[in-house]
C-alpha cells in the first residue's frame, strides 16, 4: 500500500455547523441574504466563491467579537480529536483543505495543539468600515480549488482519503481514491456514481480506516 494521505473538509465536517453561515447568520446579512444567495448559486448566477465574499462584506464587527461566538456556539465533531491521534500515530500525513477561512479553522485546531496536519484555506480581512474582506487560494469558483491537492497527492503516489459533506467537496470527492460523505455530498456522489462511504463521526471514519488500514 503507498503512503497514505488524509484529507478533510473543515466547515460541517470537523464543526457540527458552517462557520460562514454562523457568522453571517448571527453578524451579517442574516437568513433572508444566505437563502437569496444559496438560491443564486444553485441557478448558477454566482459561483461559490462570489456568495461567500458577499456574505463576508455583510460583516463588519470585529474579528474578536466573531470568534467568541464561534467559541460558544461551535462545537468540534466529537471523533475528530481521536482520528487526528491516529494519523499522528500512524505518521500519516493530514490535510485541512477549506473553500472557508484559516482564521476560523484555527481558532478550533490551534497550530500549537494541532502541529500534525496542514491547513489549506482562504483568508480573511476583516473590516469594520466595508466589511469583511476575502482573499481566495485561487480564482477556481470555489474561491479553492480542493481537488488540485488531491491530484499532487496521487501523483506522488499516495493513497488519498476524503471526508466532506458539501458542495465544495464534490471536485475532491472526484479526484480522491476513498471517499467519507454525508450530507449533500453523499447524494451528489451517489447521483453520479461515485463510491462513497457515509458516516456520521469521525468515530465512523476512524473505524472504517482501522479495519482496512491494519
Amino acid at each position: 500500500m503507498n503512503t497514505l494521505h488524509l484529507f478533510s473538509d473543515f466547515d460541517g465536517t470537523i464543526t457540527d455547523q458552517d462557520t460562514l453561515i454562523f457568522l453571517t447568520s448571527h453578524l451579517g446579512g442574516g437568513a433572508q441574504m444566505i437563502e437569496a444567495i444559496g438560491r443564486l448559486i444553485g441557478e448558477r448566477k454566482l459561483t461559490l466563491a462570489e456568495g461567500i465574499a458577499a456574505e463576508m462584506r455583510s460583516i463588519r464587527a470585529p474579528y474578536d467579537e466573531a470568534a467568541t461566538l464561534l467559541r460558544e456556539e461551535v462545537r468540534i465533531d466529537p471523533g475528530f480529536p481521536a482520528f487526528y491521534a491516529w494519523c499522528v500515530e500512524r505518521r500519516l500525513p493530514l490535510t485541512i483543505l477549506s473553500a472557508g477561512f484559516r482564521q476560523n479553522i484555527e481558532l478550533f485546531l490551534p497550530p500549537a495543539t494541532f502541529s500534525h496536519l496542514k491547513i489549506l484555506a482562504n483568508e480573511l480581512r476583516p473590516n469594520e468600515k466595508i466589511g469583511w474582506q476575502c482573499v481566495f487560494r485561487d480564482k477556481s469558483e470555489f474561491g479553492h480549488d480542493k481537488a488540485a491537492a488531491l491530484k499532487s497527492a496521487r501523483k506522488r503516489g499516495e493513497y488519498t482519503v476524503f471526508v466532506g459533506d458539501g458542495l465544495s467537496d464534490r471536485a475532491a470527492a472526484e479526484a480522491a481514491d476513498l471517499v467519507f460523505a454525508k450530507h449533500s455530498l453523499a447524494v451528489f456522489c451517489r447521483d453520479r456514481g461515485i463510491d462513497c462511504l457515509e458516516y456520521e463521526t469521525f468515530h465512523d471514519v476512524l473505524d472504517d480506516l482501522k479495519k482496512r488500514f491494519v
